[in-house]
């Protein structure tokens, strides 16, 4: 299939009579990341966006102004394409009609569980532009050499995103997104500009070899207060199941990692707080966490940012399991330790409304539950939901407010 998918838009290539072809509806396959179409060539189209997202919603419960994601998906194509030979890649999406709009979100492929990864909120792309339509530029977009942002939100903004370096054999998928189902169709244009004079494009026939963009992490764990190093049990969530992700009683951590994927590193010592960190590897070689402990005291409080729910619902996604684990050893490894678990709603309005508290309720009773089920006696834990009246962020200006507004939190109320 994906052959006959590649031989398809090889067919549409061609940079000279696209103005005078009629641009082709392209299917349902291509709005998935699995059955992304191959681009083996430099230029593509024009052809229609397939209608809707496909049979899997691979993007979606994204914050508006995300710098990496859109919302969610609407009407994709999942591009996908190697890199010929060493260069500074960039590409233009040309709409047909400039007042069509069109974001991009280019990931680099790391193995077999991509798509799934990408799914599961574990890949964030190497470069994205989701921002509103430029006319002036005759709503064109992609990456540019002039172009100084690797990501750029919604709102106004550059149409263009900082040109990328890549290197012979690397793969990446191209996913292109349009919010409206009525469009013009659009054509893309990759560009290879090469590192250095004797390098060659790969034969047709040549096996590329895929080799992992490994980086070298490495996590201390130190007392707050007196600065020593302090043996912990260290968890990493995001690692492939193949790798070592618990770490028993150290207080240093060193292994390498994938690029451009979300790693949650959290921290269980008995008599401290539980310590949670999110990380990201980029391009540097060597990555530093430096994870300070602090003492449990009463009335100290657990930010359990990492269990996410469904926009307005009580739901807890299963990307939340690894941080109810770690919550569940942390009351584990301190049988003595009681907590009340408060919830908070980003609600705007001067009134905390019942359905506000309702929902903050809901959402720690869900983790109380969730606690319950690993084996945490009830008469070690309280729920209360305080609705929007402990706001952060009274008047919230930007997407992170609001979403530092909407939280879960632990306080520790007996030791």
């Amino acid at each position: 299939m994906h052959r006959v998918l590649s031989l398809f838009i090889c067919l549409l290539c061609s940079a000279v009579s696209f103005a005078q072809i009629k641009p082709v509806q392209l299917g349902e396959n291509g709005s998935d990341c699995i059955g992304a179409l191959m681009i083996n060539d430099t230029v593509v189209g024009p052809v229609y966006s397939p209608i809707g997202y496909g049979k899997k919603l691979e993007i979606r419960d994204y914050e508006l102004g995300d710098p990496y994601f859109i919302e969610r998906e609407h009407n994709t194509v999942w591009y996908k394409f190697i890199a010929p030979y060493d260069a500074i890649f960039t590409f233009e999406l040309v709409p047909i009609v400039k007042e069509d709009e069109f974001d991009f979100l280019l990931f680099q492929y790391d193995g077999p569980n991509f798509c799934q990864d990408i799914m599961d909120g574990n890949k964030i792309p190497v470069r994205t532009n989701i921002s509103r339509k430029n006319l002036e530029s005759g709503g064109r977009t992609g990456l540019s050499e002039n172009a100084v942002e690797e990501y750029v939100p919604s709102g106004p903004g550059s149409p263009y995103s900082k040109a990328l370096k890549v290197y012979r054999g690397e793969m990446f998928y191209l996913l292109v997104d349009n919010p409206f189902k009525e469009n013009e169709g659009h054509s893309i244009y990759l560009k290879y500009k090469k590192l250095s004079p004797d390098a060659s494009v790969l034969p047709q026939d040549e096996e590329r070899v895929y080799e992992t963009p490994f980086r070298k992490l490495e996590i201390t764990v130190t007392d707050k207060v007196t600065n020593e190093r302090l043996a912990s049990n260290i968890n990493i969530n995001g690692l492939p199941d193949s790798v070592q992700s618990r770490y028993p009683a150290l207080s240093q951590v060193a292994l390498d990692v994938v690029s451009y994927r979300t790693y949650d590193i959290s921290v269980v010592k008995k008599g401290y707080l539980l310590a949670t960190q999110n990380f990201i590897p980029k391009n540097d070689s060597l990555y530093k966490v430096d994870i300070a402990l602090k003492p449990m005291s009463l009335g100290d409080k657990i930010n359990l940012e990492n269990i996410k729910f469904d926009s307005d619902k009580t739901e807890i996604l299963d990307k939340s399991l690894p941080a109810l684990k770690q919550l569940s050893e942390f009351m584990e490894i301190n049988p003595t330790v009681t907590i009340e678990i408060q919830g908070h709603v980003n609600g705007e309005s001067k009134r905390n409304k019942r359905k506000f508290i309702k929902l903050s309720e809901a959402r720690a009773r869900a983790i109380y539950d969730k606690l319950v089920d690993a084996g945490v006696s009830k008469s070690r834990m309280a729920v209360v939901g305080f609705g929007n009246s402990k706001m952060i962020y009274p008047t919230p200006i930007n997407n992170r407010q609001a979403e530092a507004n909407r939280r879960v939190e632990a306080e520790v109320t007996s030791l």
